[in-house]
């Protein structure tokens, strides 16, 4: 390949890197933009007494463009829709990063009503029988959230209404049971009994094994370096990265349909940028995030297709043989054995 032919090349793939990092570019501009339009939004929401309203769609905002402010402004909006725990940890998260980020007055002030809520918690206690622990793979639930096994018996703070404990292992029966949390100032301990195993089936008797054969690896011989030439290894490679963008085109179309799917369900929940629920908020994410990688699937699939199709046109013809000292030599050689088989693709440059 000529001195001017890799020049090219370089410069192609460059041009797109640079085309990429515009779109990621302007993606995030956008996140901003509509991170605004929500907080604002949830502000006259919450101006309005609709806290339920307001608090999702400051979780969208802070999801988008995360900030100390609206954080802080999540955590006021969980109080006054009555989310205790929810709004003690905000508080106290925010306070962490405004500390953090030098922000004392911001520190202070969620500090304080993060204090001022801790006498109005209610705590949720789930204890768990001894028994249990020696179960391999067991696993506690609260919502649907694992707990982890040092916070068994823990009295930790919840948010008021239902909340379903659940225990599950490997060979025992699941159990589960509902609990009604007040919103404030309550205690609940729930107690995990011991699972019970459940009844193995009877197995049946597997036949005896039949002896597997044994092949010795077959290597073909190495064609005569006299006909190698130097554009078969360029023209292979050319293939091999035609193949590998073909592959990232496919992932890029279909995250792309997969983004425009989950974009029209969204919109059917959401009102323009404006989700009312959580679930108009997933398929927003779920939207986003497969739209980025469809741009990402398609820059690389168009790169590997244009380096490709440079790569295998600009080879030297096989009647431009290299010099023996030069030559590259590729191998494909395949291996058999009792249970699996095998390709390998190796060689010198």
């Amino acid at each position: 390949m000529s001195v001017d032919s890799r020049v090219r090349c370089w410069a192609l793939a460059l041009a797109l890197v640079g085309a990429w990092h515009g779109m990621a570019r302007a993606q995030s501009a956008d996140s901003k933009v509509a991170a605004e339009a929500l907080f604002d939004d949830a502000r006259k929401a919450m101006d309005a007494g609709k806290y339920d309203v307001a608090c999702a769609k400051f979780e969208q905002s802070q999801r988008l463009d995360p900030g100390i402010g609206t954080l802080l402004y999540l955590a006021d909006c969980y109080e006054k829709s009555g989310r205790i725990a929810s709004a003690w940890a905000t508080f106290r998260e925010g306070a962490s990063q405004a500390k953090a980020a030098g922000q004392s007055e911001r520190a202070d002030a969620g500090e304080d009503r993060a204090k001022r809520l801790e006498p109005r918690l209610s705590r949720l206690t789930v204890n768990v029988a001894s028994a249990n622990t020696a179960l391999e793979g067991i696993v506690i639930r609260r919502g649907g959230t694992v707990i982890a096994k040092e916070l068994w018996g823990v009295a930790l703070p919840v948010d008021g209404g239902e909340i379903d404990i659940e225990a599950s292992a490997p060979k025992a029966k699941a159990w589960s049971k509902r609990v009604t949390v007040k919103a404030e100032q309550d205690s609940v301990t729930v107690e995990v009994p011991a699972l019970e195993a459940e009844a193995s089936p009877v197995a049946a008797p597997e036949p005896a094994p039949m002896p597997a054969p044994t092949v010795a690896p077959v290597t073909p011989p190495a064609p005569a370096e006299d006909r190698e030439t130097a554009g078969e290894t360029q023209r292979t490679i050319g293939l091999v990265l035609g193949g590998v963008g073909l592959v990232g085109v496919g992932f890029g179309s279909y995250f792309g349909l997969r983004a425009i799917s989950k974009n029209s369900d969204a919109k059917e929940l959401c009102d323009g940028s404006v989700c009312h629920d959580r679930r108009g908020v997933e398929l927003t994410d779920d939207a986003r995030s497969s739209a980025t990688v469809s741009s990402v699937a398609f820059g690389v699939g168009l790169s590997a297709l244009v380096a490709g199709g440079v790569l295998y046109f600009t080879a030297p013809s096989p009647a431009e043989p290299a010099p023996r000292a030069s030559r590259p030599r590729l191998q494909l050689r395949p291996a058999l054995g009792p249970h699996a088989g095998a390709l390998f693709l190796g060689g010198r440059f």
